[in-house]
């Protein structure tokens, strides 16, 4: 419908070169839709029939469902077509075995490789166009959201509230983490924090709970339907609501650490590959640089990878390159180096200065690495895992093993495969990270989990299915940048 020729007879169908101006129209009339609506399933359809050929095909075929396709299209209908076939022919093949969230992940990875001057023009336009909203939601509760944000500070700030939320909930509140994390907010934007140390913003929330819990075993109040007593803010926070309003804020000045994985190549500046904030996705290499730039105070990991991108091992180094800053607290600087990049550089040190005593170290690390595996695995009968294994964890399985879940490893929880009641020992071969949701699914869902291999996981749902965690690659193969743009002029 939308390339048919509006003008033509009824009794043959000409097709046009491009979407009649007002094919939509037909569809409002059709189907009852609104305009807007109309115009954009209409879009779609053209850009999938048209421009995304492979998608369509793949859709038509059962291959991929729908949602799959629209993650496609988000990513890809503003591509030129030679890069929207490059990343189809990498994505395609192994798209009905990501959720979309895993294919998403991967798409925006290969938008920005495949054309960084592309992708940082259109991050420097968004961060242009930066606001924040708040809408009425129809219970009467407003959703509060900023866009247009640079990401490096964004994920600084979702890292603090996530800090903040942690010892508020370690210190006995007992709201959820996420609930909490609303409240801390909420409490740093209106003032409520203002001029409090983190020690006062913990006694804060955690005074507000004490003290409704006392008020809760007061006799109530009288009741009716035209004047029931509205429960008090210390009340709504003990059921995990928002603290009332009051004094509170951020100490220091400096940005809160974030954690970002990023190639050692890139930091180099050999390419401009995406880096990633484990939780938020990937990053443009310039940001990640920045990053990097203004964390000498974190902790600074080395993840090595063997040439097709698997983990081989990893640790910590305490050696950082001369030009980076302190310019924030905690944070995470993973560097991922294949294990052939290391040698090359072990024996030709890189022309970045400052840099060479940082490669010597991770050099001189991995020829004991053997040791070191056996290291962590020195201590089975622990019921808890050590800072070093947990460590290793995480850098071997990245996320939570669950099916198709992102959580980062960093924020999920070690777990025992063979559970340690159960006599599993404390081991990299007996342990992944794990969120709590599907932990959940072990201990309560009837779900059963093994790892016939370290870093495989094997799922057993309780209807019979079975599903394979982990195993791919860390570093996937990404599109070669096109300098030359060899499209016709849009006019």
């Amino acid at each position: 419908m939308g390339r048919r020729d509006p003008f033509a007879e009824l009794d043959t169908v000409t097709t046009l070169d491009e979407p009649a101006r007002y094919a939509a129209d037909e569809l409002r009339v059709a189907l009852a839709w609104t305009r807007r609506n109309a115009e954009a399933t209409q879009c779609y359809a053209d850009d999938l029939v048209f421009h995304l050929p492979g998608v369509h095909a793949a859709l038509s075929a059962g291959r991929i469902d729908p949602a799959k396709a629209r993650v496609f299209w988000h990513h890809l209908h503003p591509l030129a077509a030679r890069h929207i076939t490059s990343i189809c022919t990498a994505l395609l093949p192994v798209a009905d075995r990501l959720t979309t969230g895993q294919l998403a992940a991967r798409l925006a990875r290969a938008v920005i490789a495949v054309d960084p001057d592309r992708a940082r023009e259109q991050y420097e336009r968004a961060i242009i166009e930066r606001s924040v909203i708040a809408y009425l939601n129809p219970d009467g509760t407003v959703t509060l959201t900023a866009t247009g944000l640079p990401a490096h500070e964004a994920a600084a700030a979702c890292e603090r509230i996530h800090h903040l939320a942690t010892q508020i909930k370690r210190a006995g509140h007992p709201a959820t983490l996420d609930q909490i994390k609303a409240d801390v907010t909420l409490g740093l934007l209106n003032r409520r924090f203002d001029h409090m140390t983190i020690a006062q913003i913990i006694t804060a929330m955690t005074s507000d709970v004490e003290s409704s819990q006392a008020q809760a075993d007061t006799p109530a109040g009288p009741r009716g339907p035209a004047g029931a007593a509205e429960p008090t803010t210390n009340q709504v926070t003990a059921r995990g609501g928002p603290a009332p309003a009051g004094t509170a804020s951020n100490p220091g000045g400096r940005l809160m650490g974030v954690e970002v994985s990023v190639q050692l190549a890139t930091l180099l500046g050999r390419n401009d590959h995406p880096a990633t904030i484990p939780g938020l996705g990937p990053v443009l290499a310039d940001v990640a640089r920045r990053i990097v730039a203004r964390q000498r105070g974190a902790q600074w990991r080395y993840t090595l990878l063997n040439p097709d991108g698997h983990f081989v091992c990893g640790g910590i180094t305490r050696r950082r390159p001369t030009a980076t800053g302190d310019h924030s607290h905690d944070g995470i600087i993973e560097l991922l180096i294949p294990t052939d990049l290391l040698n090359e550089l072990t024996h030709h040190p890189p022309e970045t200065t400052g840099w060479t005593q940082l490669v010597a170290d991770i050099a001189t690390q991995y020829h004991h690495h053997t040791q070191q595996l056996r290291n962590i695995d020195a201590n089975p009968d622990r019921r808890f895992p050590t800072v070093a294994l947990r460590r290793h964890i995480q850098q071997r399985d990245r996320a939570c093993v669950g099916p198709g879940c992102r959580r980062p490893a960093s924020k999920s929880e070690y777990d025992h495969t063979q559970e340690y009641q159960h006599h599993g020992p404390t081991t990299s071969t007996n342990g992944g990270p794990v969120c709590t949701h599907d932990h959940n699914l072990k201990t309560k869902a009837g779900w059963t989990l093994h790892q016939p291999k370290p870093g495989q996981f094997t799922w057993h749902t309780p209807l019979g299915q079975t599903h394979h965690s982990q195993g791919e690659p860390i570093l996937h193969p990404l599109p070669t940048p096109h300098q030359q743009n060899t499209d016709p002029p849009p006019f």
